[in-house]
C-alpha cells in the first residue's frame, strides 16, 4: 500500500505530504483545484514518462516521492535487479526543467523501465478514460488471461510466436535472393580470390607507410640521431652534466629531495638515449626494400579503390561476404527446404500452446460472464446481458489466434450487440467497476486507485458504486477521486484538494477533513456552493449510513 506521497515544486504543488490509510480513501475537490495534477504526479512517480506534464514556467527541478509498504513478495523482484529491499521501501522521481528526470528506488538509481514494472505490481490506476479498454484488443486479453492464469503458458506462447516469425523472415528472404547466374558467380569468385591472394593483414596498411616513412628518410633521421647523440651523451652532454649535478646534490642531506628527483631524470633520459641507439642500429638504407614496400602499397590502395572501401577491415568484410554469397548461390533450395521444416515445427507448437490458452479462457468465461451479470444487477440493472465472444482466425498474433468481441445490452428483451456501439458512459461505468470487482478480488495488487469512474451515474447507482468500492477495500487500499457525495460518504478517509493565493502565486494543497468539516464538504457536493440546512442534514445522512 501507499503510506504516505510527497510532492515539491510540481506545477500548483510547492511542497505537500500526504498520508495515506488503509481502507477506502477518497479525494474530492472543485473542478481545477488540482486533483488531475496530484493524479498525474502519482502516475509520473510510477514510471509515466515525461511529457506533457512538464511546466515551462518551472525553473526547479521537481521531486515526487512515496512510502510504499510491502510484503515479502516482492522480495524476488528486488534479488533480481540488484536493488536493497526494505519492508517500508521509498520510490522517487526527479524531473529537471529540460525535461529529463531519475528515478530511484531505496535511493538506487534505476532506469524508468524498472520503475514501471516494480511500481505495476502492487499500484494499478485506473482512470474514466480507460473506458476505451473495450476498444483495446491488448487490454481485453489481458483482463481474461489474467482471471484465466494464462500468463505462464502465453509468455511461452509469444517466445515460439517470434520464432515463427524469424523463419518466416528468413524464407522470404531467401525468396527474395534471386539465384546467381553462372557469369555473376565466376565474376564474384575473380573478386574473392583477387583479395585473397593479397593476403592483406588488418593494420598492415599503417605499418608499411610507417616504414616507408623512415627508409624514405634514413639520411635525415640519422643525422638528427647523431646529434640527439652529442647532446645528451657527449662529453660535454646533458646525461654528464645531470650527473654531477645530482653527486653535488647528494652530497647534502638538506638537498636530498632534489638529489632524488634529478636522478628520475638522469633515469628516464638514459632510456631515451636507449631507445634513440635502438631506432640508430636499426636504420638500414635498403633501396629494393622500400621499392617492395611502395609495390605493396600499390596493391593495397589499388584494391580499397577497386572496391570503394576507406578501411583493411573493409576488405576482409567483403571478402567474407563474396565467400557466404558464392556458397549460399548454391544452397539456397536447400536452405529454404530446411527452413520450411523449421516453420512446421514451430507451427506445431504454436497450435499446441495456442489450443491450450483457448481452453482456459473459454472454461472461464461461463462463471464471469454470470459474475460480471450479477454484479451489474446489484448496480441497478436487472436486465443487462454481457457476453464474450472469442473469433477464430488463421492467423497467429501477439496474444494467440483469436480475437476478441465484448457485447452488452442493457435493455429486456434488447439484443447483444458490440459494447462500445450501445452502451452509455453510466453503463460503461458500472461495467468497468464490475471487472474491477472481480479481478481485485484475484490480485496480489495492493493498491487500486479510480479518477472518477463514476461519471455518469448519480443517486441510488452511486450509493451502490460506493457500497461495492467500500467492499473492494477489505482487501486493498483503495484511492478514489469523486465528486459524488454518495460515494465519498462511503470512504473511511476524505482528502480535499484546495486551491489558495499566496504572495500573488496560486497553488494547490490537499487537506484530510475531520468529521465536522467532511459534512460539510458532503453537503457541498450534494447542493453546490450554497449549503442549505437540508444539505447538512443529508450529508450527515449520509455518513451516518
Amino acid at each position: 500500500m501507499i503510506k504516505s506521497l510527497h510532492i515539491s515544486n510540481y506545477t500548483l504543488f510547492k511542497s505537500i505530504d500526504i498520508n495515506f490509510l488503509d481502507g477506502f480513501t477518497v479525494i474530492s475537490g472543485e473542478t481545477g483545484s488540482g486533483k488531475s495534477i496530484m493524479l498525474d504526479a502519482l502516475t509520473l512517480l510510477l514510471g509515466k514518462r515525461v511529457d506533457r506534464f512538464i511546466d515551462s514556467n518551472i525553473s526547479e527541478k521537481s521531486v515526487i516521492e512515496a512510502v510504499l509498504g510491502l510484503n515479502s513478495h516482492h522480495k524476488l523482484f528486488f534479488k533480481q535487479n540488484d536493488i536493497d529491499f526494505d519492508y517500508e521501501t521509498i520510490i522517487r522521481r526527479e524531473i529537471y526543467p529540460n525535461g529529463k528526470s531519475r528515478a530511484f528506488i531505496n535511493d538506487t538509481p534505476v532506469l524508468l523501465n524498472i520503475l514501471n514494472a516494480f511500481s505495476h505490481q502492487f499500484i494499478e490506476v485506473f482512470s474514466q478514460h480507460e473506458k476505451l479498454v473495450f476498444k483495446n484488443q491488448s487490454a481485453q486479453f489481458s483482463f481474461i488471461d489474467h482471471l484465466a492464469c494464462t500468463n505462464p503458458i502465453l509468455k511461452e506462447y509469444k517466445n515460439v510466436l517470434s520464432e515463427y516469425n524469424q523463419i518466416l523472415r528468413d524464407i522470404e528472404a531467401i525468396d527474395n535472393n534471386d539465384s546467381l547466374s553462372i557469369a555473376e558467380i565466376e565474376f564474384l569468385e575473380f573478386q574473392l580470390n583477387e583479395i585473397k591472394d593479397a593476403n592483406i593483414s588488418v593494420n598492415e596498411k599503417e605499418e608499411i607507410e610507417k616504414k616507408i616513412g623512415i627508409l624514405e628518410n634514413v639520411e635525415t633521421i640519422a643525422h638528427t640521431i647523431n646529434d640527439i647523440e652529442s647532446l645528451v651523451d657527449g662529453e660535454q652532454g646533458i646525461l654528464n652534466s645531470l650527473n654531477i649535478i645530482q653527486r653535488k646534490l647528494s652530497n647534502t642531506d638538506s638537498l636530498s629531495v632534489l638529489s632524488q628527483r634529478v636522478e628520475s631524470i638522469v633515469i628516464e633520459l638514459d632510456d631515451i638515449n636507449s631507445e634513440i641507439n635502438k631506432i640508430k642500429n636499426s636504420l638500414d638504407e635498403d633501396p629494393q626494400e622500400l621499392n617492395n614496400m611502395l609495390v605493396r602499397l600499390d596493391l593495397i590502395n589499388n584494391l580499397l579503390h577497386k572496391h570503394r572501401l576507406q578501411f583493411i577491415d573493409q576488405l576482409i568484410d567483403l571478402k567474407d561476404n563474396l565467400y557466404e554469397r558464392i556458397k549460399n548461390s548454391g544452397s539456397s533450395e536447400i536452405l529454404k527446404k530446411k527452413k520450411e521444416t523449421e516453420l512446421e515445427k514451430k507451427k506445431h507448437e504454436l497450435v499446441n500452446l495456442v489450443n491450450e490458452i483457448n481452453d482456459k479462457r473459454d472454461s472461464l468465461l461461463p462463471n464471469l460472464i454470470v459474475s460480471i451479470e450479477d454484479i451489474l444487477k446489484k448496480l441497478g440493472m436487472p436486465f443487462a446481458r454481457f457476453n464474450i465472444i472469442f473469433n477464430k482466425t488463421e492467423d497467429f498474433h501477439e496474444n494467440g489466434n483469436t480475437y476478441m468481441q465484448m457485447e452488452f445490452c442493457a435493455n429486456k428483451g434488447g439484443k447483444l450487440q458490440d459494447l462500445t456501439k450501445v452502451a452509455s458512459g453510466g453503463e460503461l461505468s458500472r461495467l468497468m467497476l464490475a471487472i474491477k470487482y472481480i479481478t481485485a478480488q484475484r490480485s496480489n495488487i495492493g493498491t487500486l486507485i479510480f479518477d472518477e469512474i463514476d461519471t455518469g451515474v448519480s443517486g441510488e447507482i452511486a450509493s451502490l458504486m460506493g457500497e461495492m468500492m467500500q467492499s473492494i477495500s477489505k482487501s486493498e487500499q483503495l484511492i478514489v477521486i469523486s465528486h459524488l457525495p454518495q460515494i465519498a460518504s462511503k470512504a473511511k478517509t476524505h482528502l480535499k484538494v484546495v486551491k489558495r493565493v499566496v504572495d500573488n502565486k496560486t497553488i494547490s494543497e490537499i487537506i484530510e477533513l475531520d468529521d465536522e468539516h467532511r459534512v460539510e464538504e458532503i453537503a457541498k457536493l450534494l447542493s453546490g456552493k450554497n449549503i442549505t440546512d437540508a444539505a447538512i442534514k443529508n450529508a450527515s445522512d449520509l455518513l451516518n449510513q
